[in-house]
């Protein structure tokens, strides 16, 4: 039987009972509750630690692809730049090598040298974009992987401290609703209702569910919560068709690990 259901029944049971044996059953749950309290902080605890290192990794590996990202957002740019600017200085070469009959002045060897160095330019950034998205695609696969790590900590830690808190409410259940509910139970029984259990659940449950839906979250009261947060890491950035492929994302790093042992050698 678990922590807070005992806790419950024994306090259940104390409500009937005089004051010397309340008292006694008090004490007794005090120190059971307090080990069980610890052990539930020291693993909550610990969860959260771990949550926080796994997105301190996760926000280091976006950092790291967003960087790539820019980079080759970069690159494209002045490669463009530079076959524009190749481009323009081939036009401007061919019409004054014509006009000169093909003498080479040393102003069209220079113009002839700098349209020769902006496709080369152009080239260089092409080996470089290359390259680069090969790293894109290394950063991605770490991403995913740091990604599902951050995920599943987070719905580690939160479920923990869920149930946490829900073994702290189960223990402070009020012995007048446990008292209320078994006469409620009894007349649905009376009444032959079918299913009078299930019937009475379904209806202390529709209760909670209703003041649950106005609750609130005060994140400034909640220094657990204020770390993990209520929903989901978003993962903003991370290919999702990856993210959700382990077959896709295999062949990825086959693919890279192709690619780099072939540049090595």
């Amino acid at each position: 039987m678990k922590t807070e259901l005992i806790t419950a029944v024994m306090k259940t049971l104390g409500s009937t009972q005089d004051a010397k044996t309340r008292t006694a059953i008090d004490s007794a749950l005090d120190a059971m509750n307090k080990k069980a309290g610890e052990e539930n902080a020291t693993a909550v605890n610990r969860a959260v630690e771990t949550f926080a290192q796994a997105k301190a990794a996760h926000t280091g590996n976006m950092m790291k692809l967003n960087d790539i990202g820019a980079a080759i957002s970069r690159s494209e740019k002045e490669r463009e730049n530079a076959l524009t600017e190749s481009a323009e200085a081939e036009q401007s070469w061919r019409e004054r090598f014509r006009s000169l009959r093909g003498e080479m002045t040393p102003e069209l060897k220079a113009e002839h040298g700098r349209r020769i160095a902006g496709r080369e330019l152009a080239e260089e950034f092409t080996a470089l974009i290359e390259e680069l998205e090969t790293d894109k695609s290394r950063a991605m696969l770490a991403a995913c992987a740091s990604g599902e790590k951050y995920v599943e900590e987070h719905r580690t830690a939160f479920g923990l401290y869920a149930q946490s808190e829900w073994a702290d409410a189960m223990k402070t259940i009020s012995p007048a609703l446990v008292r209320a509910f078994a006469l409620r139970l009894r007349a649905l029984e009376m009444q032959q209702t079918e299913r009078p259990l299930s019937t009475l659940i379904q209806e202390l449950g529709g209760h909670v569910s209703v003041q649950a839906g106005f609750y609130t979250f005060d994140m400034d009261r909640e220094p657990v919560l204020s770390q993990l947060g209520l929903y989901r890491p978003p993962l903003t950035g991370v290919d999702m068709a990856l993210y959700k492929s382990p077959v896709k994302r295999t062949l990825l790093a086959t693919r890279l690990a192709e690619k780099r042992k072939q540049a090595e050698g």
